[in-house]
Order: C-alpha cells, then structure tokens, then sequence
C-alpha cells in the first residue's frame, strides 16, 4: 500500500476513534458509576488497558513508517532534528499547555514547583513511578512515547549512519522489543502484597519498562514496508487478532484458562495483547470506509483523539470537583463532561494544535526507495 494511502487509512482513523472511546468510557464509568454506587464491569476498566495498548501499537506503527525513510534517504542529525521537531510540534504544544491550564483549575498539588518541572520535562515516570497524587496521571503514557521518539529514532538513524546502509534495522528494533521486558521481569518484588497494584504503579507506567510496546507497532510497519504476506491475508489476521486479545481480555476479566501466578500472568498479558493489536491492526488497513455518517463520525474521532485522551481525566477531575463544592449531582456532570470532552478537543484541535502543525519543518528528501530497490542499489 503507497504511503500516502497509510496517512488517510480508514482502518488506522478507526483504531484511533476506538481507542480513545475505550479510553474515556472506562475513565468516566469508574468515577460516575462508583458514584451512583454501582461496581463498574471488570470488561469496562478492560477497555481502558487495551485502549492505551492500541494507542502505542498504532503510534509505532505511524513513526516506524517515517523512520524508516529517513534512514534509506536522510540518515544524518539534520534528518533526526527534523523528524523531532515535527514530533514535538504535534505532542508538546498541547501537552505544555494542558498542564498549565490544570495548574490554574484544578487544585495544586504539594511542591507545586518542582512538580510542574518533572511534568514538562517528562520525568515524571521515566524510571520511577509516578507521583502518589495522581495529578495528570494519563501523562505517563505521553511520556512512554516522547522517550520512545527520542532514544528509538537516535539509535536507528545513528547506526544506519555508522553501516551506512539498513541492515542494522531489524537488530535494532528487537533490541527494543527484547530489552524492556527483561527489566521488567528483573523488577523486585519481594514482599508485595498485591500483584495488580504493584505492577500498576511500579512496572507498568513506568517509562524504560515500557518502550516495547511502541516497538511492536515498529516492527509492524518493518514488516509492511517490506511486502509481508501478513498484510495479504486481513481475514486470518482479524480472526488471529480477535482471539488472542479476546483471550486475554476474558482472563483478565474472569481468570478462566491460564493457571499462572498473577505477576507472571501480567508480564505475559503486555507481549500477548501488543501481539494481538498487531494482528488487528494489519486486518485494519484493508478495511473498507463506513458509510458517510459514521465514516464522519470515525474520522472526527480519530482527529481529536490527542487531545480527549490529554483532556478527559482532567475534565472529570474539574467538573467533579467544582459540582461538589455547587452541590450538583450525577444529572449535572454526566451531561457536562460528556459535552466539554467533545467540544474542548474539537476546539484545541482546530484552533491550538493545527497552527503549530503548520510551523513543522518539512522532512524535504527524496521519495524512499523500498527495500527491494536498496538492495539492488547496493549490490550494482
């Protein structure tokens, strides 16, 4: 498929559009549900896991597709420079600015200062947990994938510099697939009382013990870019993607198949599910477009997806907040949050990222030869 068919992929706008609604649904069932004292369904709080995971599959999908021209055409620190700079002109913007507007809205949080500095350099989480207050906690997603760009981009394009040619590519990303996980599983936990809420806060947030998820979706667009039969045969894909995370969805949900210790069982469930979502999303990108109105619907989504995922626990953490202090109930906030997490991002994204988007450097190369066309050019 031409790359420029990838850029307006239907099936990739879908991915998006789901993901964030798992995101969001989950996000805001937990908080209203608990309210209204009803325990929200286990398949629910779920979705907001594979939600996350989708994320950073399509996100290392979409990058490796870029890197990997720039290291056929432009593997110099001019071409990195470029590619950061695009990258930080469509995540930073708003992030930078979200956080402010939380520091003025929401109560701040103890040592303010020093808060907002590791918040803004996005060390929050990068080799510790994040901070026990909770306060922008979906940030630790964005910081996995900013030092993702960074240390990924620096060593693929820094050795196809050195080799002079791509061959190194596969032994990076394996690198970058093989390394986390050890750390991971290397991770004391020696007297931990309960497994979920050790890996939660301690190993799964936590930036070096995360970037394989994003080199699932690299090794992804590796195997696209050089014409793998997976991508010729979306039915067997779909199927294969639906039953292993469907697998792990229904144990996670209801434990019924796999007899494995809990922490062992969760150091698993991350290789399985970003297997999973790699099969689905290879399925995707044959996916034909929905018809007019929901196509509308999922392409909308799917632009404003940044910025409800930076948006959403903030919204809800505001409205609750302020409703509380008012005295208004569930029949207030439910229909404000569910308004503001559609319009604010609309908004933002119109009006506040799309003029930093334009101020992006353009990566001005020749058109990427494939890896076929390399090859040969090597060999002549």
């Amino acid at each position: 498929m031409p790359a420029q068919d990838i850029e307006h992929n239907f099936g990739l706008d879908l991915a998006r559009f789901l993901a964030i609604a798992m995101v969001v649904v989950d996000h805001y069932a937990v908080v209203f549900l608990s309210m209204a004292g009803v325990a929200t369904p286990i398949v629910v709080v779920m979705g907001g896991f594979f939600g996350v995971e989708l994320f950073f599959v399509l996100s290392g999908f979409l990058i490796g597709r870029l890197l990997f021209r720039i290291v056929e055409t432009d593997p110099t620190a001019h071409g990195w420079l470029v590619f950061m700079a695009r990258r930080w002109l469509r995540t930073l913007p708003l992030y930078l600015g979200w956080l402010l507007v939380l520091a003025v809205v929401l109560p701040t949080p103890e040592h303010v200062g020093a808060h907002l500095l590791r918040y803004a350099t996005l060390t929050q989480n990068l080799a510790w947990s994040m901070p026990a207050d909770k306060w922008f906690n979906e940030s630790w997603s964005l910081a996995v994938e900013e030092w993702f760009y960074i240390l990924f981009s620096v060593t693929l394009i820094g050795t196809a510099a050195i080799t002079r040619g791509t061959r190194m590519v596969w032994p990076v990303i394996l690198a970058f697939l093989v390394i986390p996980p050890v750390l991971r599983m290397l991770r004391p936990a020696h007297g931990a009382a309960d497994p979920d809420i050790f890996f939660n806060e301690h190993v799964y947030h936590i930036v070096l013990y995360r970037l394989d998820a994003i080199a699932y979706g690299v090794a992804l667009a590796k195997l696209h870019r050089q014409g793998s039969g997976v991508f010729r045969h979306p039915w067997l894909m779909l199927g294969a993607g639906v039953a292993l995370t469907a697998a792990f969805w229904e144990q996670d949900s209801y434990g019924v198949w796999l007899p494995l210790s809990r922490m062992v069982y969760l150091h698993l469930q991350l290789i399985a599910v970003a297997v999973g979502l790699c099969l689905l999303l290879a399925a995707s990108l044959r996916l034909p477009a929905f018809p007019a109105p929901l196509a509308w619907v999922v392409k909308t989504g799917a632009r404003i997806s940044y910025g409800a995922y930076m948006m959403n626990l903030g919204i809800l953490s505001f409205v609750v907040w302020r409703a509380g202090q008012l005295g208004l109930g569930l029949a207030f906030q439910v229909p404000v949050c569910v308004a503001l997490i559609l319009v604010l991002p609309y908004l933002s994204q119109r009006f506040f990222e799309t003029p930093f988007m334009r101020l992006r450097p353009r990566q001005t190369r020749p058109p990427a030869p494939t890896d076929d066309e390399y090859g040969a050019r090597q060999h002549a």
